[in-house]
């Protein structure tokens, strides 16, 4: 356990670091999130990647993005413009459609958080555009008729699978 005083003093470091405009790094190098160039920032680079930020990221422009985020986004928009427009499968498949797309973009992130199986691209890619297609209808819905079940159920349900998951796997490194 850390010391009061101790965290103090790291506190008073960090706002003197603040102060003087020193925010491209921490004080033993590294290169900190808030200094990223990367867009939809939740990953730090990583050292002795061919990339920066190694295969988790697309390079768009001078930017960096996510690559789960620069899938589920753009999909999941244009499927929930889409329903908004009338366009799509029939509404009765809509519950079923939205649980079962949600699941192998679930089960990827989840199985690498807990270390069950290795980071792939390919495989992350192909499940989060699956997911993204019942993420978009379930947002068409958010769009039409505020707090609907059919968003927040699967999103409170998988987004704390995935929290979970990730919080087991930090712990256990």
């Amino acid at each position: 356990m850390t010391a009061p005083s101790d965290l103090d003093a790291a506190f008073e470091a960090k706002l003197a670091q603040m102060r003087d405009g020193n925010t491209e790094g921490s004080s033993d190098g590294a290169v900190t999130e808030a200094s990223s160039p990367m867009w939809l920032t939740h990953r730090y680079p990583v050292a002795g990647a061919s990339t920066p930020y190694g295969d988790r990221c697309v390079h768009v422009g001078r930017h960096w993005v996510c690559r789960r985020c620069s899938i589920l986004y753009p999909i999941g928009v244009v499927v929930a413009v889409l329903f908004a427009a009338g366009i799509g499968w029939p509404e009765t498949w809509d519950m079923t459609a939205i649980w079962l797309l949600c699941v192998p973009a679930t089960v990827a992130y989840c199985g690498e958080a807990l270390g069950l199986f290795d980071y792939n691209p390919r495989v992350q890619s192909w499940a989060m555009a699956m997911s993204a297609v019942g993420f978009g209808r379930g947002l068409g819905y958010e769009f039409t008729e505020r707090w609907s079940g059919e968003f927040w159920w699967p999103v409170t349900v998988f987004g704390g699978l995935w929290f979970f998951a990730t919080l087991i796997g930090h712990l256990r490194s």
